[in-house]
């Protein structure tokens, strides 16, 4: 059931039932009827072969927990999740059976419940439609309600506790496994609900044998979501068979006077076995021998060598050595590695993400490094313009948000932590602009001839022009005055960005030839300090 498909004997189950659902509608008689006691009985021993299935899976996880409680502690508990709720689904259903079954014979209290085989009214279709679908037009609100309830919540459950990897796959499967949506209605049918179309004026013996199948669709959705978490602990998890010198440094290029600093280890790692390596050594793979070297081996944490240098001048920085590794017979395994870095002197970079001047009012992106320095020994901070420069999380480390708030300059200081002392890197000044005026615009025009339908329609946009940052305007008030030959002038004013209903209605009597002008718009930013309202150039429309 990998990847969350039906097995062909469900399938078949499915449509067996939808062909003897068919012949009932065509008042096929006690030969239909006793076939489904057959499909009924089939259905049931596929859910109880599913249920000693997912038995078996328990009994797995239950063995995986008592190997690796902590490796299989999450996917344990979303599987008893699951199959606590898939259990208290299916005892309802069962008992929901049982009810039909006693209600339409007239079982009394006290008295075995009969197999639907030995059933005396397995045609009786009254009693099971008023518990299922109740009185009502739509067959809403009684049993059957209460059982789709129940289903759409055990599908929650079943897609909540999938893992991540897998939801995409199982959601549509699952979905289409337990079906509860109500059909597409056909004019005002109000019977085409998913309760009436799956137990109205059905026989109890029809009604029965969906149940049945319900109890095995939850079922198999148990199987295949159990079956998912139980295989995904280890689906993932690359099996190496050898091992491979591996150097990760934290830069390749130091300034003078710090610290190069590098971790040494093997590609494949293990808690209960550390790597020794040598620094300086070789080895003679002929001898099967470590030659030379460092007399103690680099101390090792987390499984990586750890390994420092402070080089005294600049250049490339050639090092390298053996790792030892000690295999299970007592036999060591060497593995030489060869790696460099570079050496300069101290010297720090800093650009802006966007522009070469930093503008008021918006968040200013800049990048500020250091190279040779990592990114949390680098200081960074900005004077003039009432200016602030915090960290940018969301962009990763090196990356800045600066602000100002006043025209002029600003200047950018840059310090790093080397070697324990912190050391100036120098500072970088840059010009503090206002954000330019937006253009408006309306219909995405900003004048000369116009539908005056697409004008009527039409909406004003404040819009930057030529500039890189995504930054938003509104506008506040405008005036629209129209003009044309041979009538007099009418004006309009009103607030915020819509033409108002005089507006619309002078256009609608506009002729052609006649010229529209939108004049004295004044506009804000959407968002941010600088709040100052801008007087936005006018527009001059034709009539067409």
């Amino acid at each position: 059931m990998a990847g969350g498909k039906l097995t062909p004997r469900q399938k078949m189950i499915n449509m067996m039932y939808l062909v003897l659902t068919a012949l009932l509608a065509l008042n096929v008689t006690k030969e239909v009827i006793n076939a489904f006691v057959t499909i009924n009985e089939s259905v049931t021993l596929s859910k109880n072969n599913v249920i000693k299935k997912n038995q078996n899976t328990y009994a797995a996880f239950e063995q995986a927990m008592s190997v690796d409680a902590v490796k299989y502690k999450d996917v344990n508990e979303r599987a008893n999740k699951v199959r606590k709720e898939a259990d208290d689904v299916a005892k309802f259903i069962e008992d929901l059976k049982t009810e039909l079954i006693r209600k339409v014979d007239n079982i009394k209290d006290g008295e075995p419940t009969p197999a639907l085989a030995d059933m005396e009214a397995k045609d009786n279709y009254d009693v099971p439609t008023y518990i299922l679908c109740g009185d009502g037009q739509d067959g809403r609100g009684a049993k059957a309600t209460e059982l789709k309830k129940r289903l759409e919540a055990y599908k929650k459950v079943v897609l909540a506790n999938l893992p991540e990897s897998s939801k995409a796959n199982f959601e549509k499967t699952i979905s289409e496994l337990l079906k509860t949506e109500d059909p597409v209605k056909v004019g005002d049918d109000k019977k085409r609900t998913w309760e009436m179309i799956s137990f109205y004026h059905n026989p109890v013996v029809a009604s029965v044998t969906l149940l049945t199948k319900f109890q095995n669709d939850v079922r198999t959705a148990e199987s295949q979501v159990i079956d998912e978490l139980l295989t995904s602990v280890d689906k993932n998890i690359i099996k190496l068979d050898k091992l491979n010198a591996k150097v990760i440094a934290n830069s390749t290029v130091v300034t003078i006077g710090s610290d190069f600093q590098a971790d040494v280890f093997l590609s494949a790692t293990s808690s209960t076995m550390a790597p020794e390596v040598f620094i300086g050594a070789t080895y003679d793979s002929v001898k099967n021998e470590m030659k030379g070297g460092s007399d103690k081996p680099l101390p090792v944490e987390g499984g990586y060598a750890k390994y420092t240098d402070r080089p005294g001048s600049e250049g490339e920085k050639k090092w390298g050595g053996v790792i030892r590794v000690k295999k299970p017979d007592g036999t060591y395994d060497h593995f030489p590695f060869q790696s460099s870095y570079i050496a300069q002197k101290p010297n720090s970079v800093v650009s802006a993400d966007k522009m070469n001047v930093l503008y008021i009012g918006v968040d200013n992106p800049m990048s500020i490094s250091v190279p040779g320095v990592s990114n949390d020994k680098v200081k960074a901070s900005i004077e003039g313009s009432g200016g602030s420069l915090k960290p940018n999380p969301g962009a990763g480390g090196g990356h800045y948000i600066a602000t100002v708030s006043t025209t002029g300059k600003a200047t950018i200081k840059v310090a790093a932590e080397i070697g324990g002392k912190v050391m100036p890197m120098g500072s970088f000044e840059y010009r503090v602009k206002r954000v330019p005026d937006p253009v408006a615009k309306i219909a995405n025009n900003k004048g000369g001839p116009i539908n005056k339908n697409l004008l009527m329609a039409g909406t004003l946009i404040p819009e930057l022009e030529n500039f890189d940052f995504e930054l938003f305007f509104k506008i506040i008030s405008f005036k629209m005055t129209i003009t044309g030959k041979g009538k007099d002038l009418q004006e309009f004013e009103t607030q915020g960005n819509q033409l108002s209903q005089a507006m619309r209605d002078a256009l609608s009597k506009a002729r052609a030839g006649d010229k529209v002008f939108f004049e004295y718009i004044k506009a804000k930013m959407a968002t941010g300090a600088d709040q100052s309202t801008r007087n936005l150039s006018p527009m001059a429309f034709q009539i067409q």
